[in-house]
């Protein structure tokens, strides 16, 4: 079976809102993409009063997705 790729970047700018909606994830998978594998591009370190030290926090990731070519 032959495969198709798919690379979406999402970036998270500390809102706590996603650039990513759900809808959208879904909608993918109704034309078949499949989420593949998710890479951690970029971090940010902060200072947290609450863990009294730092905190990373994920800016930017990679999903890659596949489905079956379409022929």
């Amino acid at each position: 079976m032959k495969w198709e790729y798919k690379v979406h970047l999402v970036d998270n700018d500390g809102d706590g809102a996603s650039t990513f909606s759900i809808d959208y994830l879904n909608e993918l998978g109704e034309d078949g993409w499949e989420l593949l594998h998710v890479n951690r591009l970029q971090g940010i370190t902060e200072e947290n009063s609450d863990l009294k030290g730092k905190l990373i926090r994920t800016k930017r990731v990679a999903l890659w997705f596949k489905r079956p070519k379409k022929k």
